[in-house]
């Protein structure tokens, strides 16, 4: 519909075209974003925030990214753009994994190891600097050991002496002269157990590096931020009691040392709230261990090095696959020397540079370049005519088709002749938005109630899937409904109640209330992939055994004789609605419950919802009306009295709380994970691995699960079969058909308990103006909508001024 509406506008248009193609100018298509705050540093070596990160984005070309290939089954396809081949060598050159020290699987010599370390990346002879400069070998390593340089400490060179794409030997130039504060959960992450005690009892690595509790050092495991920072933005989600005492014992460089009673504190950090979601063994991901390093020369030890003009060898510090190397290739270290050099402090501690600071200090190789800077108000971008992939029109214009093709055939790409990116909130950008003056909109939650059906709504797909999670023990009820507020709410330990909640919640109206969320009616969504680098359309919730899950789930017949032909017609035709069978449930539980002594037919009942951490809002309040709607509608002549949901807000843990049975049912998401889902059922099943949000149903370390694997009936409790598919598992080498039939029984019959209610996948919600089209309606995790490469603009600037002009200078989306 959106790519219709587009054609109808340009044709709409047609006469504008033809004004626009006799003019001596060439047209001008201007994106227009907006941001909170802009950044102020994109120096690819020391850039911090997103904002930053937004900006090098443009002005930056990546040795590879990913593109769609094929838009209507979601492919994607690895495009090279700053190398012309990346291959993988390690088999010719395994002197190199010795000469650089990299870091081999047990057992194992340089002369066994044939692939996963060492790749050779062929560079791009087009690549030229804004000013006409070649882009060389030379380029990349002067870049490489300007970001490790040891003088200068920079802030993202973490991303190369540490992590699986580490550079071999670049922590020892990085380090060279130091004793370095290595973070555990990035780089060895030894565990508490093969840790060493001395004598006084403190905890050393086996090669004898003294551990430390880091409050102070920025951690992988945070995101690039230091614990310190993460208890002033999550305060409410850890143990503060803990951490005050940590704090106490930590020297002038904010560590403490290991020891059993620093890490039973570093414990009740992470472990004081169930929202925080980590147990006892991520403890180590909050360590760094004490090593220290000779001085040593950048060509001696690191394993980034020149092969020929266009050539240069990357040496990994340890295995990697191709597919996750050329993921770290979708970034670049590049930085202009002249400029780099030129703006070095050599005054203080540290060396620093004013590289990427400003329009005079920065130097673009991406298909943008800096046109405008008005600090803290606007940046303007505009074409970069030295980029490898423009050719100069007749006219002046830079056009760009692109290498590749899509959906098989090559179109054009960057049409967009200038990006602007004006500094405001989001309620001067919805004014703006209306006045089309901006190219995209953010709605927020109130908003989206006006604009939930409009076609320029774009939504971002997340991995989480929102949920009804259950207190349901039967125990536990009847303390909520003499001391918690509820009434009745002991009907919930009646399974056939809460599969009758289930079908009797019409999700497709419930959606209309959120965030811009989309139905959901299983446990993982469409963002989960088995094997997404060799398989683009392996998306676990297109598979067979995963369609049939939720088929047997919800009962949908299909095959000769039925409504349905195939798997596919009957999984498609699921909308987890069923008004029917919802009312044959509840009268079927009436009548149980009754018997069986806990309701008295006809009672009210009322059920207290741990529904947010912060305030409740009136969409929220939208979602109790719904769902209250829609239940009573089911409820009606089945014996039971009116049922009253009520949301609860400003719940600092409502996780904890509803397993704790403070409330009889919460209401939250989980999400992640999404390229290896084969582990996802760890946070429903492992409570050493996370807390339980249902443990108040049910014990997953106790409870049994007999499956069919391979033709054999095989029995484990559900907290074995939720490790058996990850590293040390009995499966964790199983083929995929064996691994997705563990999985996809495993949600069949978690579901089935119905300890939990699938309601929706939550979205990032966009809306787009009316001058633009996305390529592709459909999110992809992979490639998102396309990009702002492939965006289509269906009008020019003056086309599009006349447009809004036309429609009295406000307009309407809704």
């Amino acid at each position: 519909m959106k790519k219709l509406l587009a054609l109808l506008l340009a044709l709409c248009m047609v006469a504008g075209v033809v004004s626009a193609l006799a003019d001596e100018e060439p047209a001008t298509y201007t994106y227009h974003l907006y941001s909170s705050s802009l950044g102020n540093n994109w120096n690819p070596h020391t850039w911090e925030t997103s904002a930053d990160d937004a900006i090098l984005s443009y002005l930056s070309t990546p040795l590879a990214t990913m593109q769609v290939s094929d838009s209507e089954d979601g492919v994607y396809q690895w495009i090279y753009e700053a190398a012309s081949e990346i291959t993988d060598v390690t088999a010719e050159h395994q002197d190199d994994i010795e000469k650089y020290g990299c870091i081999l699987p047990e057992g194992k010599t340089a002369a066994d190891i044939t692939e996963g370390y060492v790749y050779e990346i062929k560079l791009n002879p087009e690549m030229r600097w804004e000013n006409g400069t070649p882009i060389n070998a030379d380029t990349y390593i002067y870049s490489m050991k300007a970001m490790l340089d040891p003088a200068m400490k920079n802030y993202r060179a973490n991303l190369y002496y540490s992590g699986e794409s580490a550079v071999a030997g670049g922590d020892k130039y990085y380090f060279a002269g130091t004793i370095a504060y290595l973070d555990n959960g990035a780089n060895a992450a030894y565990t508490v157990d093969a840790m060493i005690k001395d004598d006084e009892g403190n905890y050393n690595t086996p090669d004898g590096y003294a551990v430390y509790v880091s409050l102070s050092d920025n951690l992988a495991w945070l995101g690039g931020i230091s614990l310190s920072a993460a208890t002033e933005q999550y305060a409410d989600y850890l143990g503060m009691d803990a951490y005050k005492v940590l704090e106490g014992k930590a020297d002038e460089n904010g560590r403490v040392r290991l020891n059993d009673d620093s890490l039973a504190d570093i414990i009740g950090v992470i472990t004081a709230v169930a929202d925080w979601g980590e147990s006892d063994a991520a403890a180590i991901n909050y360590m760094v261990y004490a090593k220290e390093y000779p001085m040593v020369d950048y060509d001696d030890v690191v394993g980034c090095y020149k092969v020929d003009d266009y050539t240069i060898r990357y040496v990994n510090q340890a295995y990697i696959d191709r597919n996750y190397f050329l993921t770290s290739c979708t970034s670049n270290w590049l930085v202009y020397e002249e400029l780099y050099e030129a703006g070095k402090d050599t005054t203080g501690t540290l060396v620093t540079t004013n590289y990427g600071t400003d329009m005079d200090n920065t130097m673009s190789y991406g298909a943008y370049k800096l046109g405008s800077l008005q600090k803290d108000k606007q940046i303007v971008f505009v074409q970069n005519e030295e980029w490898y992939g423009y050719e100069k029109q007749e006219d002046g214009s830079l056009l760009s088709i692109t290498p590749y093709e899509v959906d098989g055939e090559h179109i054009q790409r960057y049409q967009a002749t200038s990006v602007v990116i004006d500094v405001m909130d989001n309620a001067a950008a919805k004014q703006a938005f209306l006045k089309g003056d901006l190219s995209e909109w953010t709605p927020e939650a109130d908003d989206l109630v006006a604009y939930a059906t409009s076609e320029q709504l774009y939504k971002v797909d997340e991995t989480y899937t929102q949920s009804f999670f259950f207190n349901c023990g039967l125990d536990n009820l009847k303390v909520m409904d003499e001391s918690k507020g509820n009434t009745n709410s002991v009907v919930l330990s009646n399974i056939n109640f809460r599969k009758a909640m289930s079908l009797a919640i019409d999700r497709q109206e419930y959606v209309t209330a959120t965030e811009g969320f989309k139905p959901a009616y299983s446990m993982l969504n469409s963002l989960y992939y088995y094997d997404v680098y060799n398989d683009p359309t392996s998306s676990y919730r297109n598979s067979e055994e995963a369609m049939t899950a939720i088929v047997n789930l919800y009962e949908v017949q299909y095959g000769e004789g039925t409504p349905y032909a195939t798997l596919k017609d009957a999984y498609q035709s699921i909308n987890g609605y069923n008004l029917t069978e919802a009312q044959q449930l509840f009268t079927t539980a009436c009548k149980e419950l009754v018997e069986a002594g806990l309701y008295t037919e006809g009672d009210p009942i009322h059920i207290r919802i741990g529904f947010k951490k912060g305030a409740l809002e009136s969409s929220d309040n939208k979602i109790i009306e719904i769902l209250n709607k829609q239940l009573n509608a089911a409820l009606e002549g089945t014996g039971f009295g009116k049922l009253e949901l009520e949301a609860v807000g400003n719940i600092n843990d409502r996780y904890g709380d509803t397993a704790k049975g403070e409330y009889a049912i919460g209401y939250g998401a989980w999400g992640g994970a999404a390229f290896y889902p084969f582990r996802n059922f760890r946070v429903y099943c492992d409570p050493d691995y996370v807390s339980i949000h249902e443990a108040g149903c049910w014990d997953p370390t106790t409870t049994e699960l007999t499956l069919k694997i391979n033709g054999e009936d095989v029995t484990m409790t559900w907290q074995k079969w939720s490790l058996a598919m990850d590293s040390t598992g009995p499966y964790a080498n199983a083929d995929f058909a064996t691994k997705l039939s563990i999985l996809s029984q495993m949600e069949e019959n978690y579901l089935k308990m119905y300890y939990r209610i699938p309601l929706a996948s939550t979205t990032a919600p966009v809306m787009v103006s009316y001058q633009l089209s996305y390529y592709t309606d459909e999110y992809n995790i992979m490639y998102g909508f396309g990009g702002l490469e492939l965006t289509h603009f269906n009008y020019s600037d003056a086309e599009w001024a006349q447009f809004v002009a036309d429609q009295g200078g406000t307009l309407s989306y809704e």
